[in-house]
């Protein structure tokens, strides 16, 4: 597929690496929910950004000593959102829910990137885009609720989806706060000092952590998640978005759920079940009513 770069604003390559950061991160709610049955969540959370930040410090560093102070302020506020805001969450809630309605629910993201940035630069918000988020939210409902209302973990499963849509709204806030710095610095340097930065929180943790021990194949998810999806995933998204433009590659955010329903029901065994079938129906078509309205306004207001 293609990219004009005359009469847009776009430039080539930013769907290519758009899909391949959606696809990591597609696979990252798998990788994960089979790493939380081995490790605790903040553990698993501290060896995988401080590694990942280990790994970005080298593109750090020279932005972090020509940045001014108002943008290393946006740095931080982005790292803490992305690294912090997204990451735990998703985490912590993936202990209680599976990885395909995780996955499902994530798929409310470009509703929040979309209306966060619309928040910011102060238009209003339609009745369409309205509808758009009650059917989405409509979708959450059928994915949560069948496990509120059964025995066992159902509350469990209710605060976990719960945190994975606090996740939602947290990377809407992270795209909006860093692309700025992404198109002023480029994306590589912006997205790697936001991961160090982000990454700080994390070190109170390290003495509580090491030395891990883990199996050969929890290492390879661990690897995963650090340098596919942290890393690369990180890396080519903010490349996609100065790209491409947030409203545009946004969409690609639509087949993350696709990937996590896929990998869960291949790689950890999990059944899609009729409420997550229905809910990912209508979480998706929620997405598609708002996302469709925000780019029609995104045009006309070019």
């Amino acid at each position: 597929m293609g990219e004009r770069t005359a009469g847009n604003g776009t430039r080539p390559g930013g769907i290519g690496a758009g899909l391949i950061a959606v696809c990591l991160w597609g696979l990252a709610p798998v990788a994960t929910r089979a790493l939380v049955t081995q490790l605790a969540a903040v553990a698993l959370l501290t060896m995988r950004q401080l590694l990942a930040a280990s790994v970005l410090l080298p593109w750090a560093v020279p932005v972090a000593r020509r940045a001014g102070a108002r943008d290393m302020a946006r740095f931080v506020a982005a790292g803490l959102l992305g690294m912090v805001g997204y990451n735990l969450p998703v985490t912590v809630g993936l202990q209680w829910l599976p990885a395909s309605s995780a996955g499902l629910l994530l798929a409310t993201e470009p509703v929040w990137v979309l209306v966060i940035s619309y928040v910011f630069l102060g238009e209003r918000v339609g009745r369409r885009v309205l509808l758009g988020s009650g059917v989405a939210l409509a979708g959450v409902a059928v994915i949560a609720g069948p496990s509120a209302l059964s025995s066992g973990h159902g509350m469990q499963a209710v605060a976990g989806a719960a945190l994975v849509l606090l996740a939602t709204m947290a990377f809407g806030g992270y795209t909006v706060v860093l692309r700025p710095l992404s198109e002023k610095y480029g994306p590589v340097s912006a997205t790697a000092l936001s991961g160090v930065l982000g990454a700080v929180p994390y070190l109170a943790f390290v003495g509580a952590v090491w030395p891990p021990r883990l199996s050969q194949p929890a290492w390879a998810e661990l690897l995963f998640l650090a340098l596919g999806s942290t890393v690369a995933g990180m890396l080519l998204w903010n490349q996609a978005i100065v790209r491409g433009g947030s409203a545009r590659i946004s969409r690609l955010l639509y087949l993350e759920p696709v990937v996590s329903v896929l990998g869960a029901v291949l790689l950890l065994g999990e059944q899609a079940t009729p409420a997550v079938v229905i809910g990912g129906v209508l979480v998706i078509a929620g997405v598609l009513i708002a996302g469709g309205v925000l780019r029609r306004s995104a045009r006309a207001g070019s």
